[in-house]
């Protein structure tokens, strides 16, 4: 049952989290986003590992930690939050809520995990969920076709992460020091990134939009101690399955927070609803 509460309370974090983000970014950016959030990661996580350091090294290990890191909090948080910016929040969650899809599929093929024959009523409600949001977000009419590729590859990265994750903790069991190994590759590589880019200029930084953005890394971290230590006991399938639920926290703490620039209709809630069952019966029927 434990798997199943830190996988849940994971979900909750990352509802509340999609929602940090669209208000952070009212008064800044995406990219600030990402460095402020991995940034607050890397402080809270780093602290953790002081004072309880691990007892062994593998590198091979670190290397999938940093791997996972990349995938998630570089790649899949900068898509994540660019949905966010461009859709909305319940639009972008919602088919980030595929993730577990992704997530299954890898595992069965890197990790061995066996994927039951529901898996295939799963993807079927994932994709119809998928297709019903996409017809009932905001402002669909002006929103161009290749702007819902953000978020299912943010999905896709999300979901790599996961099974990336899993093959280190099967590794090296420690759940706070491979969060912080990912963040800090997060930081490294993001920066890179952005100095080779000659992006820094987009760096947007003001207390406005930083508060969100600093509560929004605390909700992360908070999130990745819980997905890690559920992945160390647990099966990727199961914890993405129930992390994937994060979409509805998202459409509910939306219609409660964001009231002057969300809107919410019968298409996006459903849309919502399938892809949570599809996720769920994916691993748990």
């Amino acid at each position: 049952m434990i798997v199943e509460l830190l996988s849940l309370f994971t979900a909750v974090c990352y509802g509340a989290s999609s929602v940090l983000a669209r208000k952070g970014m009212r008064d800044s950016n995406p990219v600030t986003g990402v460095i402020v959030g991995t940034l607050v990661q890397v402080i809270l996580l780093s602290v953790l590992v002081v004072a309880d350091p691990p007892e062994a090294f593998n590198w091979t290990a670190i290397g999938l930690f940093i791997a996972s890191g990349i995938l998630a909090s570089t790649l899949g948080r900068l898509l994540n939050f660019m949905s966010i910016e461009k859709l909305g929040v319940a639009l972008a969650a919602t088919i980030i809520g595929s993730s577990p899809l992704f997530s299954t599929l890898l595992a069965a093929l890197f990790l061995g995990e066996q994927v039951a024959l529901s898996t295939l009523l799963g993807t079927v409600l994932v994709v119809a969920g998928i297709a019903a949001a996409r017809s009932g977000g905001r402002g669909m009419k002006g929103i161009q076709s290749s702007a819902l590729l953000l978020p299912i590859a943010s999905a896709t990265f999300y979901g790599a992460s996961s099974v990336t994750r899993k093959a280190a903790l099967n590794i090296l069991p420690e759940s706070a020091f491979g969060a912080v190994v990912g963040a800090l590759a997060s930081v490294v590589s993001f920066g890179a990134y952005l100095l080779l880019t000659r992006r820094t200029g987009d760096i947007r930084l003001n207390w406005e939009g930083g508060k969100f953005f600093i509560i929004n890394g605390v909700v992360v971290t908070l999130a990745w101690l819980a997905m890690f230590s559920a992945l160390t006991i647990g099966k990727v399938s199961v914890v993405t399955a129930l992390g994937g639920t994060n979409p509805l926290f998202s459409v509910i703490l939306s219609a409660i927070l964001l009231k002057d620039s969300e809107e919410l209709n019968s298409r996006i809630i459903f849309g919502c609803l399938a892809i949570v069952a599809g996720a769920a019966v994916i691993t748990l029927l």
